[in-house]
């Protein structure tokens, strides 16, 4: 069954080669090939997060244990990291429930942008289907590496789908945004390499050097005991370079909305729901678990205020937009700061609020970006002028989703954020009660400029009336409004059954949080007792 794992990065890499060699000769042909092998990708990834549910872990010890796990002895090259000893790539791929939410997130949302690429996409559809499915090669690696060389490789991959995708298929400036972009994320790569070599370099004193993550997670649990706030922080902070551009991590973050802005609205709902989720990733994958020491030192406090700052002013900013993608843009650096927040907690209702919201923040604005894209079929803009007020008596269908979304996005009890942002608000809280409550506020924020874009656009008599020379002219339906509901579905199940999604992921906090306490005793941070957990009281099954 470990197979499943090559098999679910191959599929989408296979598949988008092909289209992208032969989209411009079968343009006709092909135009629904990418929702096929999305679909079947989806579907692997369905068979995934059902084994990893229903499995054991592969070992008990370490920070990061996978329940499935493949790994080919053949592909064991000599890496050399240190005069002394080489460090041997033994290609290693494996899931555990962190990693499971983000294959999904990555299948859900990547489906969802074949479905509307093929109503959207001005010209070559299949070609543009088939660098999305690169796209979705490259993150999947990433969230499925067990070993710190195939993450990076995965990691960097990313980069040159999502170019083509930016600057093919955006707007007029789409070239210079994507050329931002492409500056701003290898700025990030060199430092990314030199903190993989000396993590590698770190853990090797003494022992064996080892790529694998599952082996450096143990080495990192023993050396946890120890004071290593020195050795560990130079490799910390050019770790927080790589992944903070990546991120768009406040102040490395002005990349983000002028590609937000320039790309066509399918490449921005995979970019926000997903590409912007690996920074966050890498940091539970690599840095909390491998550097427990200067993780507990500068977290809490740096990354926390960080993560406040992130949540006020991407809500101050968003409340100023008049443009709907920029609006967007700066709300999800808004609703990363809460992810922020509640990962340096480094505890478990933090780091379990962290990884959960990662999922519905993805869902929720990839959502949002495809509504955009089918009101920019429909209306040709997407500015909020007095031409657009009204919009709910002629676009029924279209107004629900906007309002069900945006609800979702804000936070309302029974749906998913919700569960997420209080999560992560909890766990801070534990560690620093004024960051917490700074944090929500906003919330409220987040309320208002959300539930005011849907006032000015859908309530109010209309400003114009349907063009009947306008064949989108008509309400969502057929595969729009299949996937609309499909996504709605799953805020709704999460907002309602959030103890489903909470089992998959509490062993992995559970262990990150053991991890980091034991950091924070030996670093003498911590001076009293958590209280309890409120994870455990959420994740029990009724």
């Amino acid at each position: 069954m470990s197979n499943i794992l090559p098999s679910l990065i191959l599929t989408p890499l296979i598949g988008g080669l092909l289209l992208v060699l032969m989209g411009n000769r079968s343009e006709s042909g092909l135009k629904n090939a990418g929702i096929v092998i999305g679909s079947l990708t989806f579907f692997i990834s369905l068979l995934l997060a059902y084994w990893v549910t229903s499995q054991p872990a592969v070992n008990t010890t370490g920070s990061v244990v996978p329940s499935v796990q493949f790994q080919t002895e053949w592909l064991s090259i000599a890496q050399p990291f240190s005069t002394s000893a080489d460090a041997r790539w033994m290609f290693v791929l494996g899931c555990d429930g962190v990693g499971n939410l983000m294959v999904l997130l990555t299948t859900i949302v990547t489906l969802c942008a074949l479905t509307m690429s093929t109503l959207s996409v001005p010209k070559n559809r299949v070609s543009y289907a088939g660098w999305l499915l690169l796209a979705e090669a490259g993150l999947l690696t990433v969230f499925l590496a067990m070993d710190v060389l195939t993450f990076y490789i995965g990691f960097e991959l990313t980069l040159i789908p999502l170019l083509l995708l930016i600057a093919g298929w955006g707007s007029s400036d789409s070239l210079m945004a994507g050329r931002r972009f492409v500056l701003f994320t290898l700025a990030g790569s060199i430092p990314m390499i030199v903190a993989i070599t000396g993590l590698v370099s770190l853990y090797a004193n003494g022992n064996e050097p080892t790529i694998s993550i599952s082996e450096l997670s143990q080495r990192a649990i023993e050396s946890a005991k120890l004071n290593r706030i020195g050795d560990q922080a130079w490799i910390f902070w050019l770790f927080v370079v790589g992944f903070g551009i990546k991120t768009a991590i406040l102040p490395l973050h002005s990349w983000l909305p002028t590609t937000y802005y320039a790309s066509h609205p399918t490449t921005t709902a995979l970019m926000a729901a997903v590409v912007l989720k690996l920074g966050l990733f890498g940091f539970i994958r690599l840095v909390i678990p491998l550097l427990p020491h200067a993780s507990a030192y500068f977290g809490p406090y740096v990354f926390g205020t960080l993560g406040v700052v992130a949540i006020l002013y991407g809500a101050m900013n968003a409340l100023a937009q008049t443009d709907l993608r920029l609006l967007l843009a700066y709300s999800s650096l808004s609703h990363v700061g809460f992810i922020t927040l509640g990962m340096f907690a480094l505890n478990e209702e933090g780091l379990g609020g962290a990884a959960l919201q990662m999922f519905n923040h993805g869902i929720t604005t990839a959502a949002m970006f495809l509504l955009i894209d089918s009101l920019i079929l429909r209306r040709g803009t997407h500015c909020l002028t007095s031409e657009s007020r009204g919009l709910g008596s002629l676009y029924p269908r279209l107004a629900t989703f906007f309002f069900f979304f945006i609800a979702a996005g804000a936070g309302v009890p029974g749906l998913n954020n919700f569960v997420g942002e209080v999560l992560a608000l909890s766990g801070m809280a534990q560690r620093n009660l004024w960051l917490a409550g700074a944090g929500t506020v906003g919330i409220v924020l987040g309320a208002w400029y959300g539930f005011r874009l849907f006032q000015n656009m859908f309530m109010g008599p209309p400003q114009q009336t349907k063009s009947n020379a306008d064949t989108m002219s008509c309400d969502i339906r057929g595969r729009e409004l299949a996937m609309f509901v499909g996504l709605a579905v799953v805020c709704l199940f999460i907002g309602v059954f959030p103890q489903r999604i909470i089992q998959t992921i509490r062993l992995d906090m559970e262990r990150l949080d053991n991890v980091c306490s034991t950091a924070f005793h030996a670093n003498s941070v911590a001076v009293a007792s958590p209280p309890p957990s409120v994870l455990n009281s959420i994740g029990e099954d009724h």
